[in-house]
């Protein structure tokens, strides 16, 4: 996620929310691009990757859903979750070698790099949102995010009010 690209909605300064059950892959990159340039949702998604070996594309739609409205039972967290693993070692460890390289290749090189990583969060993104479309959701219940981040470690739960900053208007008030 770098916020470079995209637009914000259709009408150029909202960020699409999602129907019920029907998480569209434009609605989610949309708002993955908006609120990933926040800098301090930036910082929060990058320490839930780096320190708690978190999921940012999980991080971001749970976020999205629940800017919607919408909540997912733990069985359905467990079934994303399941979702991500054919693409996550892919995903890391081109992210690895890409922070590697990154001395050695020229800022062009390197912005390809960083823009083959954002076509395979694509992908990821993707799949997510093929298991989701088939899980139940609900109209209310606990955050299904901060339960993510709970279960990645429960000192992680500290991130849940910056990852969900300006959703709402509830992350400023929390």
């Amino acid at each position: 996620m770098d916020g470079s690209s995209g637009t914000t909605g259709s009408d150029g300064n909202r960020v699409p929310k999602p129907l019920k059950n029907n998480a569209t892959a434009d609605g989610l990159w949309q708002f993955c691009l908006h609120h990933y340039s926040q800098q301090e949702v930036k910082h929060a998604c990058l320490k839930l990757q780096d320190h708690y070996k978190g999921n940012v594309n999980l991080a971001l739609l749970l976020a999205w859903l629940e800017d919607a409205g919408f909540s997912l039972t733990g069985t359905s967290l467990t079934a994303l979750r399941q979702s991500l693993i054919p693409s996550e070692t892919l995903l890391n460890r081109y992210r690895v070698m890409r922070r590697d390289l990154k001395p050695q290749l020229s800022r062009g090189a390197y912005q390809k790099m960083l823009n083959y990583e954002l076509t395979l969060e694509k992908f990821q993104q993707q799949a997510l949102l093929a298991c989701i479309n088939q899980q139940p959701w609900r109209d209310s219940g606990p955050s299904a995010l901060q339960l993510y981040c709970t279960q990645l470690d429960a000192s992680s739960r500290y991130l849940y009010p910056t990852l969900t900053k300006g959703l709402h208007g509830l992350a400023d008030s929390r």
